[in-house]
């Protein structure tokens, strides 16, 4: 028997994100008004597109509440981030530098993930409309398109509200700041704001001007990695700049809910959280690790690679941020397998970081122990907790097959890519940082080419891992499983 679902209610809530898409445009659309002819007819197709579909598939649901639950949120969560990257490649279709429909669409998922791999091999030659676009897309992003919707959409009611919040959030718990669902977006949202702005404010009084300023606040803070320059953040040559940015990259990778509490004086509870400890301690051992990597490849000759190189690097790899500063590739093979442990390991689950999660990590290695214990006194109980809280084995079940699901992801995607030509260690490499939502490059993907020299099957391909990554897998393949469409 097939399943009840509302599909009415997914098309109406659907339509109602493309008229936020359209809205959003609308910034870019107003800085093309003042450049090429080409880039502003793309935008304005990019807003009547989304606005004339938005309104259609409004009008499905019009004066009806939207019915969400547990499926029509998955389908929400997997359809929301294809149908926005959709409309939103368009301007990069009909700019004055057009992309193939391949190098647009993986361009804007690389956005809207905040994975920041770019098929552009000269960002400089885009228009300020364009290269703000592609910022908007990873701060829009960053921490979620439908949670966005959550914060403005009254509509999505606290039935409809909790499903989408669950499906779309990462993570091994969905912790509310507020009971009601939409109290919390708006909560983690203004955490996001203000620490854009602070960003923004602190890069601008530094060597960046304002456009740069605020393009590179909208990726750091989304830990999305984008840049306006060719050269990406090294091009300013300025530890000021390094020093901001890791800093902010750094907060990214925090649970904003964390960053909530301190912002309300909680300090206390958050020193207690065991994920933000275990995150703070990766990224120390990283960043001492690449230190010695750095001293024996014999390449310390000043405070740059001693302090600014290495802690930048750790920062951008563990948070999936993907901002560079120096050629790690150079580092020497023991680097390099760091880099990409750190690209899969990820920072903390309720931020704007990809990977595995901190959290996963934590979890598995307490219960990890645990068996180890219960080997030697096979008659005692005993319990993963996770800042405090008991984890139900049910949950460590969950987390241990999406582990495996994950690793399994990073081998099929390497061994397709291995298969169109690209080498072992590149393709594995590349996988790594599709489905972590990183976006570093190496190889064939660095500074030896680019994403934009993979065939086209390969770019669809890490198109598909990274939506995969960035929605943590079950989401998406659960829409795959018959027992979903099933009553």
């Amino acid at each position: 028997m097939r399943a009840d679902i509302s599909y009415g209610s997914v098309a109406g809530v659907l339509g109602r994100l493309l008229l936020a898409e359209a809205l959003l445009l609308l910034i870019p659309l107003a800085v093309a008004l003042e450049g090429d002819a080409a880039d502003l007819r793309g935008f304005l197709w990019a807003v009547g597109g989304s606005a004339a579909a938005g309104t259609a598939l409004s009008a499905l649901r019009r004066g009806r509440r939207p019915s969400i639950h547990r499926r029509e949120g998955f389908m929400l969560v997997s359809l929301a981030w294809v149908v926005c990257s959709a409309f939103g490649m368009i301007p990069f279709i009909l700019g004055a530098h057009p992309l193939s429909v391949t190098d647009a669409f993986f361009e804007t998922i690389s956005g809207f993930t905040t994975t920041g791999a770019t098929t552009i091999a000269d960002v400089e030659a885009l228009s300020p409309a364009l290269l703000l676009w592609r910022s908007m897309t990873q701060w829009i992003g960053g921490l979620g398109i439908l949670l966005f919707m959550l914060a403005v959409l009254p509509t999505l009611n606290e039935k409809g509200g909790i499903p989408i919040y669950n499906a779309e959030t990462t993570g091994i718990s969905h912790s509310k700041i507020h009971p009601r669902i939409r109290q919390t977006a708006l909560a983690l949202w203004s955490v996001y704001i203000v620490l854009t702005v602070a960003m923004l404010l602190l890069l601008w009084a530094g060597p960046m001007d304002f456009f740069d300023a605020l393009n590179h606040s909208l990726c750091a803070i989304s830990t999305g990695g984008f840049s306006t320059r060719n050269a990406g953040v090294a091009y300013w040559n300025s530890q000021y700049v390094d020093a901001v940015l890791t800093v902010f990259m750094f907060a990214g990778g925090v649970n904003f809910a964390l960053l909530y509490d301190m912002g309300k004086g909680r300090f206390r509870n958050v020193w207690k959280n065991d994920v933000l400890r275990a995150y703070c301690l990766i990224v120390l051992v990283a960043y001492v690790s690449f230190v010695v990597a750095l001293v024996l490849q014999g390449k310390v000759h000043g405070v740059f690679d001693a302090v600014t190189a290495p802690l930048f690097h750790a920062v951008s790899a563990v948070t999936s941020t993907g901002f560079s500063i120096s050629d790690y590739s150079g580092w020497g093979p023991f680097a390099l397998l760091l880099t990409m442990l750190l690209m899969a390991s990820g920072a903390c689950a309720g931020s704007t970081s990809g990977g595995l999660k901190v959290d996963r990590t934590v979890a598995l290695r307490k219960n990890i122990a645990n068996e180890v214990k219960h080997s030697l006194y096979t008659k005692r109980m005993y319990v993963v907790r996770v800042n405090g809280q008991v984890i139900p084995g049910e949950e460590l079940s969950r987390i241990t097959a999406f582990v495996t699901i994950y690793v399994l992801l990073i081998v099929a995607g390497a061994l397709v890519a291995s298969a169109f030509g690209i080498g072992l260690e590149d393709a594995f490499f590349a996988t790594i940082s599709c489905i972590g939502n990183n976006g570093l490059g190496y190889g064939v993907t660095g500074v030896a080419g680019g994403v934009g020299m993979l065939p086209d099957a390969v770019k669809w391909i890490m198109s598909l891992i990274m939506l995969l990554g960035r929605l943590e897998i079950f989401s998406v393949i659960v829409m795959v499983m018959p027992v979903f469409w099933r009553k």
